[in-house]
């Protein structure tokens, strides 16, 4: 269990070490240093989860709720893959961040960020998994506002808001499990509550708060707003890394209520169903309307988080056989995490190259860029959910998943599947889009020489893709590896039938190709319309309805202030001219005669005085008017 907490001191260390270095190499090195041996500490913690133990650990004296630190299969595999991904941003840095400034604040809290979301996979329950979650979000804001001009500070601070808003939410719920009686230990299921309304305002609020994070509809607004402008490193492990911590919640919070055995939250399968849903439509089909090529990865990281949470609401509303919808999900997420983060990365290259990430500015550039182009096509296939690539590992699980409920007949599920044959066809086109106007065609945009491909953006990109190519080649050995003691770890019931996936299967094989065609066929009739160029009116987009809700609570904050410090004005005068009126009373009640009433003077009665001989009034009269009716 120490290699847990070597996973989350060392970049906290190693943040602090860097104010030793002002030179970009010595910066480059620590940050690569930190991510080796980070990824070298989460391996040994797979290794010592070998024999199919739960580690829990306690911090001594310091624990308030235990345990602080939890280890099962399912930290495991995030911890792991959020160490590789975050060593293969630290490797591409060492050339990305020469075109940067302000390079050290960047690299300190790259790596703090590292530390906070190794704590938030670590937590053993939600308060510790809270504190690291408010640092992750603050720290990971000044990614989002590095640049400082007035785009991303504008994003930044719409980011950190909502954030917070998150961490309030998370708050929340966890005094709301306190006082239903329940637990707010992570990996075990509801004890039974006392208050099963209170756990359900609980449950909301996780998912709430989880899914800001996750960037769930309607409360996604943040990431295609933070994304795009966040320098490349921070855009990669921003939507590869950070938005898994919601994803985490999410399936923790499944696991809390038992994913509906005991129907203690009746409602929460079909709802997050829905959300998921909504969550992959919104996210593609914004994503098709893109011209820049960051803000259309991030809608698409929108997209397939609602995959993931469509994964986890078929395991709820299963109520515990819901085997193919939750492995599905982890699957998918680590599978997001690779592809999304390399293509991120290759986005990143070809900007460092053009300085445009306008796609109808691009174009011809898989001569200048011919790695970057390869790994990017492997990530493209990835996603897109292409025979032979992890996408499609994931996607077959999750398809299993949501035929499964659609089996039974609920409106609701029948139409969850067949949105997500609509979302996958949504995806191919987007990305036939990413790759044609990027690196096909004639080019549009002069390269100056020297800025190709570096060992450095290469080796990063080249982790990824290999990686990426083994998931899909030996899925299996994946499934045997990570998969399995992750979903076991989350407590669902029944899990046998994982063993017996044919993920090459004819059928299986033959409903992606058709995808992969109709997608296709709808690029091109998308461009030949200038579909892909439709504006939306601006009072659709949840950003305008954000903007509404913004201004909409400034006018009624203001109002509500005005109307305050008139009344309180209008308080103090009224008091005011009260007391006045009896310090004019108590001067005619003045003695100038001899003895005591020489020390007593009425009018020398402070304010504080008269308030002492009010409360005594009132107490009195209080006392005597209970004795009187009690009489």
């Amino acid at each position: 269990m120490y290699w847990s907490l070597i996973l989350i001191l060392i970049p906290f260390l190693g943040a602090l070490a860097l104010t030793r270095f002002r030179d970009l190499r010595g910066q480059s090195v620590v940050g690569i240093g930190v991510g080796a041996i980070t990824l070298l500490a989460s391996i040994m913690n797979f290794l010592a989860l070998r024999g199919g133990e739960v580690l829990n650990w306690q911090l001594g004296s310091f624990g308030i709720f235990e345990p602080c630190f939890r280890l099962d299969g399912l930290t495991a595999l995030f911890s792991l893959f959020t160490a590789f991904v975050w060593l293969a941003s630290g490797i591409y840095m060492y050339t990305y961040m020469q075109h940067e400034e302000r390079t050290l604040s960047f690299y300190v809290f790259y790596l703090i960020t590292l530390g906070a979301v190794q704590g938030v996979f670590l937590a053993g329950n939600f308060l510790t998994l809270l504190v690291f979650f408010e640092i992750m979000t603050v720290t990971s804001f000044f990614w989002v506002i590095h640049r400082q001009d007035r785009e991303s500070l504008r994003a930044g601070y719409f980011y950190l808001f909502l954030g917070i808003a998150a961490g309030l939410c998370l708050a929340g719920a966890i005094a709301l499990l306190v006082a239903s009686g329940t637990t707010i230990e992570i990996g075990m299921g509801a004890i039974m509550p006392t208050n099963k309304a209170m756990l359900g305002w609980a449950v909301f609020l996780l998912i709430l708060g989880f899914g800001i994070k996750a960037g769930m509809v309607p409360v996604h607004i943040w990431l295609p707003m933070a994304h795009p402008v966040a320098p490349t490193p921070g855009s990669a492990l921003l939507s590869g890394i950070l938005i898994k911590a919601g994803a985490y919640g999410l399936i923790r919070t499944g696991q809390l209520v038992n994913w509906g055995l005991a129907d203690l939250v009746p409602w929460l399968g079909t709802f997050v169903v829905i959300v998921g849903v909504a969550t992959m439509l919104l996210g593609v089909g914004l994503a098709l309307l893109q011209s820049n090529a960051k803000r259309l990865l991030a809608y698409h990281s929108v997209s397939q988080m609602g995959y993931i949470i469509l994964g986890i609401g078929t395991a709820l509303v299963l109520k515990g056989q819901g085997g193919y919808g939750i492995s599905g999900a982890i699957f998918h997420a680590l599978n997001h995490a690779l592809f999304k983060s390399a293509l991120f990365l290759g986005v990143g290259i070809i900007f460092l190259g053009t300085g445009e990430l306008n796609l109808y500015k691009l174009g011809g550039l898989w001569r200048r860029y011919p790695w970057t182009a390869l790994c990017m096509l492997i990530a493209a296939f990835g996603i897109t959910g292409t025979p032979g690539l992890n996408g499609f590992i994931s996607k077959s699980l999750l398809h299993h998943g949501v035929f499964e409920v659609a089996l039974s007949g609920n409106p609701v599920m029948v139409w969850a599947e067949r949105f997500f044959n609509v979302v996958g066809v949504g995806t191919v086109a987007s990305f036939v889009k990413l790759m044609g106007l990027t690196f096909l065609g004639k080019p549009k945009t002069t390269v100056p020489k020297g800025t190709g491909e570096d060992p450095f953006l290469a080796t990063a990109m080249g982790l990824l893709a290999i990686v990426m190519l083994i998931i899909g080649i030996q899925p299996q050995l994946l499934m045997d590896l990570f998969i399995k003691p992750a979903a076991i770890s989350t407590g669902l019931v029944d899990l046998s039938h994982l063993g017996h996936v044919d993920f090459f299967a004819a059928s299986a094989i033959w409903d992606m190709i058709i995808t992969l065609v109709i997608g296709a066929a709808f690029f091109g009739f998308g461009m030949k319309t200038n579909l892909f160029h439709y504006t939306p009116p601006q009072w659709l987009s949840v950003e305008a309805a954000g903007r509404q809700i913004v201004r909409a609570y400034a006018w009624l904050d203001g109002g509500v202030s005005k109307i305050y410090q008139a009344v309180s004005l209008r308080i103090v005068f009224n008091a005011r001219r009260q007391y006045k009126r009896m310090m004019t009373l108590n001067r005619k009640l003045d003695f100038e005669g001899g003895g005591i009433f020489t020390v007593l003077n009425f009018s020398n009665l402070n304010s504080n005085a008269f308030l002492i001989l009010t409360v005594l009034a009132a107490l009195v009269l209080y006392y005597f008017g209970s004795y009187m009716l009690g009489a």
